[in-house]
Parts: C-alpha cells; sequence; structure tokens
C-alpha cells in the first residue's frame, strides 16, 4: 500500500466509521487522557489496559478493520521493539541480572534496563493505540473545530488546515510523476533513480509555490478576511460518556498507584 493510498484510507475511515457522529470533544478528550496516562504510568499494566481498551473500541465500537489497523501496527511495533531491545540490553544499572564475557570485553545486562525497555514499549504502544484511536475515529475538519474551541492560535489551526487539505493533492501529483519517470525508465537503475527523485523533489516543490499562488488569489476573489470558515455543528457531548471516561482514568489512576511499588 502507497502512502498516498494509506493516508486516502485512513481519511475515509475517519468520516465513516461507526463512531464519526459521536462528539468529537468526548473522542478528543479520552486519547487525550488515556494517552497521559499510559505514557506517564511507571508500570507497564497501565498501557496494556489501554491498548486493550482502545483496540476494542476500534474493532468492536467503530468498525475498523481489522486487517487495516494491524497494517498501521506493524511497522511502529517493529521499530519500537527494536529500540526497546537495545534500550534493554544497553542501558541500566544496579542489580546485574546476567553478564556475558566477551574476549575484548564484559558485558552486563542489568535488571533495571530490560525493566526500562519493557515499560517504554508498552508505553508506546499505549499511546499509539490513543493516537490511532483519534485518527480513525474523527476527522481532521471537526479536531480542528475543537482546537480553535479550545483557543487554540488562529494562525496556527488556518496553516494545519490548508497543508492538511493541499497534502492528498500533492501526493497525487508526486504519485503522477513517479508512475511517468518509471514508464521512461527513469528508475531502472542506481544512478538513474537518483537522479529521478531529485528531479521529482524539484518540481514538485515548484509544483508547491505555483498551487499556493493560485490558492491565494482564488480566496481573495472569493472575499477571504483572513479567516477561514468552517461549520461548526458538533454534537455536544454526553454526560454519561464524559461520566465514564472519568470512571475509566481514575481506575487507570488507581491501578498506576497500587503498581508504582511493586514494579
Amino acid at each position: 500500500m502507497s502512502f498516498g493510498n494509506l493516508c486516502a484510507q485512513i481519511d475515509r475511515c475517519a468520516y465513516t466509521n461507526a463512531l464519526a457522529k459521536s462528539s468529537p470533544a468526548t473522542k478528543v478528550f479520552f486519547a487525550l487522557s488515556a494517552l497521559i496516562l499510559s505514557v506517564s504510568s511507571p508500570s507497564p499494566l497501565v498501557p496494556i489496559i489501554v491498548f486493550l481498551t482502545t483496540t476494542t473500541l476500534l474493532l468492536r465500537f467503530a468498525k475498523i478493520p481489522a486487517h487495516f489497523y494491524s497494517s498501521l501496527l506493524v511497522y511502529p511495533t517493529i521499530i519500537v521493539a527494536i529500540s526497546c531491545f537495545i534500550i534493554a540490553l544497553f542501558f541500566g544499572y544496579g542489580e546485574p541480572l546476567t553478564e556475558i564475557v566477551l574476549p575484548w570485553f564484559r558485558w552486563t545486562v542489568f535488571k533495571s534496563g530490560v525493566m526500562m525497555g519493557v515499560t517504554t514499549f508498552f508505553r508506546v504502544e499505549g499511546a499509539l493505540s490513543c493516537l490511532y484511536f483519534l485518527v480513525l475515529t474523527t476527522s481532521m475538519g471537526d479536531i480542528f473545530i475543537i482546537l480553535r474551541r479550545a483557543h487554540i492560535p488562529k494562525i496556527l489551526i488556518e496553516m494545519s488546515l490548508l497543508i492538511y487539505r493541499y497534502m492528498f493533492v500533492f501526493m497525487e501529483v508526486a504519485a503522477q510523476m513517479y508512475t511517468a519517470q518509471k514508464l521512461r525508465l527513469g528508475h531502472s537503475s542506481w544512478q538513474k533513480r537518483i537522479r529521478s527523485t531529485a528531479l521529482l523533489a524539484g518540481n514538485l516543490f515548484i509544483r508547491t509555490l505555483e498551487q499556493g499562488e493560485r490558492t491565494f488569489i482564488a480566496m481573495n476573489a472569493r472575499g477571504y478576511d483572513g479567516n477561514i470558515r468552517n461549520l461548526d455543528d458538533l454534537p455536544r457531548p454526553r454526560r454519561v460518556s464524559l461520566m465514564g471516561i472519568v470512571f475509566f482514568d481514575v481506575i487507570l489512576v488507581f491501578v498506576t498507584l497500587s503498581t508504582i511499588n511493586l514494579w
């Protein structure tokens, strides 16, 4: 699956999932609170609970295809696993877990390093599942409206909106240019591939500048006064849902305090 198709499928899931009509404020509150608790937990139990909960919500309630969700998780999980394996082997202090004697040095694996690697892995997996929950169930337009309500600077929101809108356009243009180069044997050798990639990047940069100028002229012609207005008709958060999220967060805090000394 190409990067452009992946982004388009993520955007499609955000608009067509079973939780798309739910309050985006509720989903943002749940995702952020669970992410903060997952990252700040000193033991892996809380991130595991967060991961299982968000995965259940995505697969069972949001009706996200399991194969698509697993394809999103596999590559970040591999990178995180390799990084945490390095942390477990080369970091730590205090009580040694094992020692490997080599001809030129002695390699000590510490118990604290292994615990740090395991905890870091589950923290990242829990935070990643929270991020996917927000991205796959909430459209970017709704997220921008929530950011506006949170009094985020207007210039940041408008720049993010324009970048998001034209990201798919430029990915499609890049895919067309790459296909044209490939049909003309522009990637038949390593030297040609480097040259074609450089030409693609340069031409895409020029296309970006031209598109930006055309967009600004079109917006001024339509009465642009410095504000990009969106229809703000989001559903209101349900009190029952908010209370359920608060109850879930309280349980996570209780589990964190109960396991902090054990881990």
